[in-house]
């Protein structure tokens, strides 16, 4: 038996498609790009195409999980692949600056409800085996997540 969709899913999904709509990259929920994309991805870095995000759920922020309430901080890391220029990995991570940070009252299209987004950690670049520079911003998201003690 396949399991329903989770919350994070949801969560991680409606991310990609926020970040596509902005204009940061490509989102394809079968994980699948040409070289000529922006791929954004969930869980980790592709091997290809060059520019890459990914997204993925680390922690509580710092609000945690409300034990009454249906309010939820989580933290999102955001990691960005240029290519040997580490001005390209900068620029993905404006692109979701731009998407991400001050989003607030905003519900995703899969149906998360974010309250308040607010980047913060900017790590320092490193490059991967193949030379590509990679970044990795964290980001706090307040939203909305119901569960079966909470109302």
């Amino acid at each position: 038996m396949t399991p329903p969709q989770g919350w994070t899913r949801l969560l991680l999904t409606g991310l990609g498609q926020l970040l596509e709509d902005a204009g940061a990259g490509d989102w394809n929920p079968d994980g699948i790009y040409t070289a000529a994309q922006t791929a954004i991805t969930v869980g980790g870095l592709p091997s290809a195409p060059d520019l890459a995000i990914s997204l993925a759920t680390y922690g509580l922020g710092q609000a945690g999980d409300d034990i009454e309430q249906t309010d939820s901080s989580v933290l999102v890391q955001f990691r960005m692949r240029g290519g040997a220029d580490p001005r390209v990995a900068d620029d993905l991570a404006d692109a979701v600056f731009n998407a991400v940070h001050g989003l607030s009252n905003r519900r995703l299209s899969t149906g998360v409800f974010v309250l308040l987004a607010q980047r913060r950690i900017i790590a320092p670049h490193t490059r991967d085996g193949s030379g590509r520079v990679e970044r990795a911003d964290s980001y706090e998201l307040r939203c909305v997540r119901p569960s079966t003690y909470r109302d």
